[in-house]
């Protein structure tokens, strides 16, 4: 079946067309990415997807979205757009959809993507569990969490909005840094630290006058120009993902996102990995836990496309 797949954040909406078969992804066409801004929603932007495509857009498709999917309209945390399920169909004319979290196709993607599509990080070199929960997690605009529960009978999916619980600060700088987030937005969320923007409130709760786009901080920091702000981001990152995959009961631990895979250099001398295990009496539990990161440039697409392939085979 050929089918169109959707990861919506954000920041960007992306498309493309895949084929899936016997409840599996065979093939992944190249992406269309579209800026988010330049559409006031879903429905303009499937719209440009379908006219920059030189065939007509299937009537199945799945939309992976960066918002709680509860039933009624996704409303995103990071984008002033709304999806309604309930008026899909007739608004793309669709015969078939499936609509879920972002970080539940991540989950996807990563339960299902071969070995070599996953690089490991820390921790023993060893493949994901067959049995037991992994934690997927990956900053982007946001910060995206869900859990892969492989079960027996298979796996089970667990969509979750875990970035929004209180970022902890272990030290005087992250201190610092939350003190300067609750002043400018009232709370510090993990999401507001551990993020692309995330960046940012890490810079300016040292300087506040500092008005650099993220882009531009992200440039300086991956060019070793912010090591100070990329040095607690990074030990911010490892700290956060070992909470949630304490609070998880995960036995393994994928990252996922474009701006992890920029950020894959520096993560080994980083405080990433020290801050994951610092957990007290369960840093031996820590130790054993493998961390991979996926390589695949289109994990979102990819998930939405074998969530589909599960739920409709």
């Amino acid at each position: 079946m050929r089918i169109a797949v959707a990861d919506v954040g954000g920041t960007n909406a992306r498309f493309a067309l895949a084929e899936i078969g016997a409840g599996e992804v065979t093939k992944l066409e190249a992406p269309v990415v579209l800026p988010a801004c330049d559409y006031e929603g879903l429905a303009d932007a499937w719209q440009a997807f379908g006219a920059m495509i030189a065939e007509p857009l299937p009537r199945h498709a799945a939309f992976a979205l960066a918002g709680p999917v509860t039933g009624g309209p996704v409303r995103f945390v990071n984008s002033p757009w709304v999806v309604d399920p309930a008026t899909l169909y007739a608004e793309l004319g669709l015969d078939r959809a499936l609509v879920l979290n972002d970080f539940g196709a991540m989950a996807h993607a990563a339960n299902s993507l071969p070995e070599s599509d996953l690089v490991h990080l820390f921790g023993p070199e060893a493949p994901l569990p067959l049995r037991g929960a992994i934690s997927v997690i990956g900053p982007g605009t946001g910060l995206g969490v869900a859990v892969l529960q492989r079960l027996a009978q298979g796996p089970v999916i667990l969509e979750t909005e875990g970035s929004h619980v209180h970022f902890a600060p272990l030290d005087a700088a992250e201190a610092q840094v939350c003190a300067s987030i609750v002043a400018r937005h009232g709370r510090a969320s993990m999401e507001r630290v551990v993020s692309g923007p995330g960046l940012g409130e890490v810079v300016r709760a040292f300087d506040p006058v500092d008005r650099r786009s993220d882009a531009d901080l992200w440039e300086a920091a991956t060019g070793g120009k912010e090591a100070r702000a990329l040095d607690i981001f990074l030990a911010s990152y490892g700290a956060v993902v070992g909470d949630l995959s304490l609070a998880h009961g995960a036995l393994g631990v994928v990252l996922t996102g474009g701006l992890t895979r920029r950020l894959q250099a520096q993560l080994p001398a980083s405080r990433f990995h020290g801050r994951f295990c610092d957990k007290g009496r369960y840093r031996a539990r820590m130790e054993s836990i493998p961390i991979k990161l996926i390589t695949h440039p289109q994990p979102g697409l990819f998930g939405a496309a074998a969530a589909f392939a599960k739920e409709f085979p």
